[in-house]
């Protein structure tokens, strides 16, 4: 059991690993969108399954709803996606933005929302 717990933090700060290095990484002008809602909506998609894995991780595969940890997992979330936002500020070449931030949060809260409707009958009381 302890193994499949540490594989599933494992997942999720691998993941983080990589979504903050894309994050941050130089995006060639080729392949930048004009419309600055494409990029909204990638930011929700990008943090729903950061939400998912730190949701995985934390609540030991879905399964303690009721304790504390799915709350603390969707705040890790949180604070890891206003990380991303602020470490942006620091790369030249990126810019961090509060509707960035939004997104991310937004995206956050969707992956919580879905969790508790989709998993719902596995909650420990």
């Amino acid at each position: 059991m302890m193994q499949s717990i540490t594989f599933r933090y494992k997942i999720a700060g691998t993941l983080s690993v990589f979504i903050l290095l894309v994050l941050l990484w130089k995006i060639p002008e080729s392949l930048q969108d004009e419309s600055p809602w494409t990029d909204k909506v990638i930011h929700v998609f990008i943090f729903m399954v950061i939400g998912a894995s730190y949701l995985n991780a934390g609540t030991n595969s879905f399964k303690n709803f009721k304790n504390s940890r799915f709350g603390k997992s969707l705040l890790a979330a949180v604070f890891f996606s206003i990380l991303t936002e602020a470490l942006q500020l620091l790369v030249p070449w990126r810019h961090g933005e509060f509707l960035d931030l939004a997104a991310n949060i937004l995206g956050v809260c969707f992956s919580g929302i879905l969790a508790k409707i989709m998993f719902h009958n596995l909650c420990v009381d």
